[in-house]
């Protein structure tokens, strides 16, 4: 049986959004593959912020059906540069904004995948300055 493996673009620019979620992505197990392989590539352009994996294992995910998923700091594009906060998010500071491509590989049967991008703690948490750059795309294969 021939296994229809693909990519989607989950986020374009986030522009002058200070948080923003990415359309909702159908994981491995919404198409019944066991191997559970993620993996999600980041552009990121001058970027400060947070940035959230999450996942459901619901068909019909409600908002509280989420979960940020902790990646391995391993996983990356650039090994260990950037470790991955026990929390379930990567940060970036104004000292020390990401202006790269980063890919991060995950398992787990999930149902759904999504990214955030979240900027909550940097200045007041709503207005957005040219500082903080943006997520330029998000990618995921499965």
């Amino acid at each position: 049986m021939p296994i229809n493996r693909r990519s989607i673009t989950m986020m374009v620019s986030t522009g002058t959004a200070m948080n923003q979620y990415s359309t909702e992505v159908k994981g491995d197990n919404y198409y019944g593959y066991s191997d559970g392989i993620h993996t999600i590539q980041v552009t990121y352009n001058e970027f400060v912020g947070r940035l959230r994996i999450q996942a459901s294992l619901s068909l019909e995910p409600t908002s509280d059906d989420w979960f940020d998923l902790v990646i391995d700091p391993d996983s990356g594009l650039y090994p260990g540069s950037n470790p991955w906060n026990d929390d379930g998010y990567i940060q970036y500071n104004s000292d020390a904004p990401a202006t790269r491509t980063d890919a991060y590989t995950f398992s787990g049967n999930f149902t759904w995948v999504r990214v955030y991008m979240d900027r909550e703690h940097v200045g007041d948490g709503t207005t957005y300055d040219t500082s903080y750059g943006q997520i330029t795309r998000a990618i995921l294969s499965a």
